[in-house]
């Protein structure tokens, strides 16, 4: 298995591809026609040499490029819905779809937390959302254009996620799989300035 493979959320999606070439007793014929001057270096022009690498990983699952790159709109939230620090607006759901999740041996487990995934069937995988965080509330997303006010993240089951942490491995039906996650604006400070407000959150998606 391989040690890690990583898909970037905002900045890009990287695939890697293998080109296999069968060559064949025709190919064999055309090549005979080919003129070799028994030293190379001794033709007119220029020369040259052109080195090629790259890398293949092995992948379970496959992220949809529709999941790769999108723009959550959580709409307008008041402040007197945010009496005290701490209080949160309406939760808007997002969603991560991998695809074509094949059937492997696993085991994932968060040096951080201790818990360990394993499965003989089943890919696993941590995920992690990076970004600047609120100071002294690492939980909480930094928000540009206002101040008293910070994102946070949850799982289906209402855990806050960890920013710039690996989550909990979680075990992937094969085939397609979608995971959903919640993201909510939370008072932060006691001082409020209103106004529009953004942020940029990317991630990892981590196979071991």
């Amino acid at each position: 298995m391989t040690h890690k493979l990583l898909h970037h959320a905002v900045t890009s999606v990287l695939f890697g591809s293998v080109l296999v070439c069968s060559w064949g007793s025709q190919a064999e014929d055309n090549n005979t026609r080919l003129y070799r001057p028994v030293d190379n270096w001794q033709v007119d022009g220029a020369n040259g040499a052109l080195y090629v690498s790259g890398s293949l990983t092995e992948s379970p699952c496959r992220l949809a490029m529709t999941s790769a790159y999108q723009a959550v709109e959580l709409g307008n939230t008041e402040t007197a819905e945010l009496k005290a620090v701490g209080d949160r607006g309406r939760p808007t759901q997002f969603h991560l779809e991998l695809q074509d999740c094949l059937e492997v041996m696993s085991t994932v487990e968060n040096v951080r937390t201790g818990q360990v995934a394993w499965s003989s069937t089943q890919p696993v995988i941590k995920i992690r959302f990076i970004a600047p965080t609120v100071p002294f509330m690492s939980n909480y997303i930094k928000v540009n254009g206002v101040q008293g006010l910070g994102l946070v993240l949850n799982n289906t089951a209402g855990q806050t996620l960890p920013i710039n942490l690996d989550s909990n491995p979680v075990l992937l039906p094969s085939g397609q799989s979608t995971l959903t996650y919640t993201v909510t604006p939370v008072r932060t400070a006691q001082l409020m300035q209103p106004g529009a407000y953004s942020a940029l959150i990317s991630f990892e998606m981590l196979y071991e």
